[in-house]
């Protein structure tokens, strides 16, 4: 039996109601001829005397035997009879409880039962171990009537499925229940969000960090703290069940500003799965009044200047016009404070963090950025080159962005700028606060990017 299967064993055997020391003992004497007391605590850690005294209380649970030799040795059985009687034993007591609650509910303790304690203030309880808290979250979900919202953090859908969430969900949907999710969604988890009822309504939340259950705006559960080990027994897990009207509202608030800002689950779905992003591109299009800036450019005779040849309007980055004789639209958007360059560098920078994602699975930085080349060269945009393996140095010769003529056509550059800012962010993880472009002197077709990030200016 190897250690993971060991390990394995002894934490089934703990979630089945098991001391975790007692757990440890049973899958050693199942796997060693009977022993001393002092001997099963050699082996597994153990002082004699606490050894003694869990085997006393396995004995005495009819898990393991004892021998009539002295000294006294003790005897496992397998772990399937453990298993076995645990399973019996639990039974044996949940019949026991029910038979108890039956006879209170028929006989005349029946009104002292049904006495309702009202609490007019607010209350709460602590919940240890993860699977009691589950069991609350599963038990609240079965009475909601109209509405449940789930707060669950990276790890959180797959605690949640563990102990049945899924069927409790699909049967408040039945009744009419709304259900809102908003989880932190990553390529470990995306498949269990996956499984779930379309009806469903799911957003990710990449900062997302806690996990709860309000239902109803009258209950909630809060875990204040969770063991980081996804698969670890959770014994330490803390929750709140909480019945506060006050408290209830301001995180009824909270939940709205979360939902707000969460992205879509389909998009993110997207983005794991095909490395593609499909959220709508948020752009805020300049400040300031925009009835100012019109009353103020008709003020200054806009029609002419749009409709004249020699418009004193000029748009320049590094020396370069960028707004070519004639571009009326773009003269006009300026003139109301929106900027076309800042707004093709956004969609530039979406693009670029899309090229990225899709090689993102390639490890080594130069095979990443061959294997980008060749991406960027198959779509017509050019030959791109990192001077050095420098990423932070790259030319774009014969670049098709600008037409092939990027003295005249600058300003659709800035897409390729875009781009490039958004490939360093994606791969690097860090943020470009300078982007200097430099066209050739020898090539009119070849454009010299020299990149500046944040990283860079801290240093």
């Amino acid at each position: 039996m190897s250690g993971d299967d060991m390990t394995s064993i002894m934490l089934r055997l703990e979630e089945s109601g098991l001391e975790l020391k007692q757990a440890q003992i049973v899958v050693d004497l199942a796997s060693n001829p009977p022993s001393k007391a002092s001997e099963v605590g050699k082996r597994i850690g153990l002082s004699r005397m606490d050894a003694y005294n869990s085997l006393r209380k396995l004995q005495e649970q009819g898990l393991i035997k004892a021998t009539l030799d002295k000294p006294m040795r003790f005897a496992g059985n397998t772990i399937s009879e453990v298993f076995k009687l645990l399973i019996h034993k639990q039974k044996i007591d949940l019949q026991r409880m029910e038979e108890h609650f039956e006879e209170l509910t028929t006989g005349p303790a029946m009104a002292l039962m049904s006495i309702e304690k009202r609490v007019n203030e607010a209350t709460f309880s602590v919940i240890k171990d993860r699977h009691q808290i589950m069991a609350n979250f599963e038990l609240l979900i079965a009475e909601a009537e109209s509405n449940v919202w789930l707060l669950l953090g990276r790890w959180g859908i797959l605690h949640f499925l563990r102990v049945g969430g899924k069927k409790v969900l699909d049967e408040a949907l039945e009744r009419g229940v709304e259900i809102r999710i908003v989880a932190c969604v990553d390529k470990k988890t995306v498949r269990f969000f996956d499984d779930l009822s379309p009806l469903i309504e799911i957003r990710h939340h990449e900062q997302l960090s806690l996990q709860g259950a309000f239902i109803d705006d009258e209950f909630g559960i809060q875990i204040v703290y969770s063991e980081e080990n996804p698969t670890g027994r959770g014994k330490e897990d803390t929750a709140l069940l909480i019945e506060s009207l006050e408290f209830l509202k301001a995180q009824n608030e909270l939940l709205q500003i979360q939902w707000a800002a969460a992205t879509s689950y389909s998009a993110v779905r997207a983005r794991i799965i095909d490395g593609e992003m499909t959220e709508p591109l948020q752009y805020s299009l300049g400040e300031g009044s925009f009835y100012a800036k019109l009353r103020d450019s008709l003020a200054n005779g806009l029609n002419d200047d749009i409709n004249s040849n020699n418009s004193p309007v000029e748009i320049r980055k590094d020396g370069l016009s960028l707004i070519s004789e004639g571009d009326t639209e773009s003269q006009a958007l300026s003139m109301l404070g929106i900027d076309v360059g800042d707004l093709l560098q956004s969609v530039g920078n979406r693009i670029g963090r899309e090229l990225a994602m899709k090689i993102n699975d390639v490890e080594d930085d130069n095979e990443f950025w061959e294997r980008l080349a060749k991406e960027w060269n198959n779509l017509g945009m050019g030959e791109l080159i990192v001077s050095d393996g420098d990423a932070s140095k790259i030319t774009v010769r014969n670049g098709n962005a600008c037409g092939g003529n990027p003295q005249e056509n600058g300003i659709i550059c800035l897409l390729d700028e875009g781009i490039i800012e958004g490939i360093m962010q994606e791969r690097h993880g860090i943020t470009v606060v300078s982007n200097h472009r430099i066209c050739s002197d020898c090539s009119e077709t070849d454009c010299y990017y020299e990149i500046e990030s944040n990283i860079a200016k801290k240093a």
